[in-house]
């Protein structure tokens, strides 16, 4: 087994952008889905929606059983999305990895390449922290036709490196131009010269997660938020016009809250491909003039609280759209 070595000289932290990314269980669209652009008619007011409405990259922006309450909120959302509707394409239309005596994925499928971005599960205690690594090497010798891989100790910013254990199984997230994928492997070597790596066994099943859209822009962001003291108030929906890992401005249809107040926020964005949901409590700073031709208005949010590894996937988000 060899390793490029043109590609393995790095530095005492394996010269790795520090990053955690929290995957979430969300529904993406499959290549057999498609999307029908809606109309104002098309969406009843002031009663339980038949149908979720994705924005046009799949974002979700209200779920079935969700209520559009009046005129105004429906404008809203024709203003600041392009709603849409997810409907099944018929089962013909399905994507080739569905014919029957299609094989299995492998690695040159995916586009896994050296110095691709890894994320990294390991069994020993680690729960579902997902840690950043990265590919350095592959093995010439194939086994059942794959390779083995060749990964940096994977990292967490705020965390010690992780210790893998000789034999232990862990999941992989693979980042590439083709999507994502997951899959799993098992430790077959630790190594700690030139520095600390290790030497996974060839991937067991490579599952698609999904395909990888175009980026999604901050000024795009669809956000769901409530009055932190109504227990059962109603879901409203927003756009994110700004943001940054403490904070964020709100655009809302109806500005009711004032400086002072808490909102519970829910908000998902995606970074190196992968989908990072956020639920947390802001505090109102600043409520900014009505616009007089619609009555909308932006909030200046300060996060309460922000789990570290999501306030990193926030700069990672910000630095891709830089």
């Amino acid at each position: 087994m060899q390793l490029d070595d043109k590609r393995v000289r790095q530095d005492d932290r394996g010269n790795i952008k520090e990053s955690s990314y929290k995957m979430t269980d969300k529904t993406v669209l499959e290549a057999r889905q498609s999307l029908v652009r809606l109309e104002a008619s098309d969406i009843p007011l002031n009663e339980p929606l038949a149908w979720p409405i994705v924005a046009a990259d799949g974002t979700g922006l209200l779920d079935a059983g969700d209520v559009v309450p009046d005129a105004t909120a429906r404008e809203f959302m024709f203003r600041h999305f392009e709603p849409h509707r997810v409907v099944q394409a018929p089962a013909s239309e399905a994507g080739q990895n569905e014919a029957a005596g299609a094989r299995p994925l492998m690695l040159e499928d995916i586009g896994l390449t050296i110095g691709a971005r890894v994320g990294l599960r390991g069994t020993g205690g680690t729960g579902s922290a997902m840690y950043a690594s990265r590919v350095i090497g592959f093995s010439n010798a194939r086994r059942n036709g794959e390779r083995s891989l060749f990964v940096t100790q994977p990292l967490m910013a705020g965390f010690d490196p992780l210790d893998l254990t000789l034999g232990e199984q862990v999941d992989l997230v693979a980042l590439t131009g083709r999507g994502v994928f997951r899959f799993a492997c098992t430790v077959d070597a630790i190594c700690r010269e030139p520095f600390n790596y290790a030497v996974l066994s060839a991937p067991d099943t490579i599952r698609k997660l999904r395909t990888r859209k175009s980026a999604r822009m901050p000024t795009r962001l669809a956000a769901h938020f409530s009055a932190e003291q109504a227990a059962r108030a109603a879901q409203q929906l927003g756009r994110v016009s700004d943001i940054s890992p403490y904070g964020m401005s709100l655009t809302v249809a109806f500005p009711t809250a004032q400086v002072g107040d808490r909102l519970k926020l829910s908000f998902q964005f995606s970074t190196d491909g992968v989908d990072v949901k956020i639920d947390t409590t802001a505090v109102v700073r600043h409520v900014g003039t009505p616009d007089p031709a619609n009555g909308s208005a932006a909030y200046g949010l300060e996060f309460v609280l922000l789990d570290p590894s999501q306030r990193i996937a926030l700069k990672s988000f910000m630095a891709e759209h830089s």
